[in-house]
Parts: structure tokens; sequence; C-alpha cells
């Protein structure tokens, strides 16, 4: 006598969108170093030309597909929430190049800002030097 088992998938189709459905809901993030909403806002519309939403205390927005929400963490810069697991590499890459950006506009705030004090306090620009790590040395005159 001889005994037969019969194994099949015990899964359905429904069952696996109902899964997939699940696994989309569920919230995956990436921490960035961007505290500046505005500048946070500006990079956005540079690098993508993103609509931006405002929903509960947060910025959602869709880039190349991807639907994100940023919003501010307890350590008081933005993570970028993301809901498909699989996004998770293109996410990352994408929260890369907005840092990149991001960072040249920090550094352009503070170079206005700081050219703008300087002249507010009657300081004259005498020379303007950009160093290979594209940081600026700004040397002031303080005789004007």
């Amino acid at each position: 006598m001889s005994v037969r088992y019969d194994i099949r998938p015990r899964i359905t189709l429904e069952e696996a969108m109902q899964s997939l459905a699940a696994h989309r809901k569920s919230t995956f993030s990436v921490q960035t170093k961007m505290k500046s909403e505005a500048l946070l806002r500006n990079t956005l519309a540079k690098l993508y030309n993103a609509t931006i939403n405002d929903r509960d205390n947060a910025l959602e927005t869709g880039i190349s597909g991807h639907q994100l929400v940023f919003r501010m963490s307890s350590t008081g810069f933005y993570e970028v929430q993301y809901f498909n697991s699989m996004e998770g590499d293109a996410v990352r890459t994408l929260v890369r190049d907005m840092e990149a950006e991001y960072r040249g506009m920090v550094q352009d705030y503070v170079y206005n800002t700081i050219k703008t004090k300087a002249e507010e306090k009657g300081l004259v620009l005498e020379q303007e030097t950009v160093q290979k790590n594209q940081s600026i040395v700004l040397t002031f005159n303080l005789n004007g």
C-alpha cells in the first residue's frame, strides 16, 4: 500500500494581492541631514520641479514614481518615508542627490548672509577665493 500526498500552494491570487497591499502600506524611512523646510522645498523644486502637498506636519510629493513623505524626526532632521520596500535603493539614491543639492543651497545661503551682514557692519570685501574643495574664503577689510 502506498500513500500519496497532494502538495499544492495554499495561497490564492486574492491572498497574494492582499499581502502585497499590506506590504505596500508599511512605512520605510531614510534619515537625512536636511533641517530647513524652505531649503528642502527649494531643493525639491529645483531638482524635480516637484509639487509639494502639506499634510499633517509633513511634506508629501511624488518623484520618479515614488510616493515620498518628508517628516521632521526627533533628531531635528527630516526623514523621508516611502511605502514599498522594493523602492529602498532608488529612494536612497534620490536622497543622496537631494542632500548634495541641499548642501549647495546651504553654502549659498551662508555665503550671501555673511556678505550682507559684513556690508551692514561697514566691512569691505577685499578678496574672495574658491578652494579646491569648493569652500570659499572671504577676506574683509576692517578699515573700509
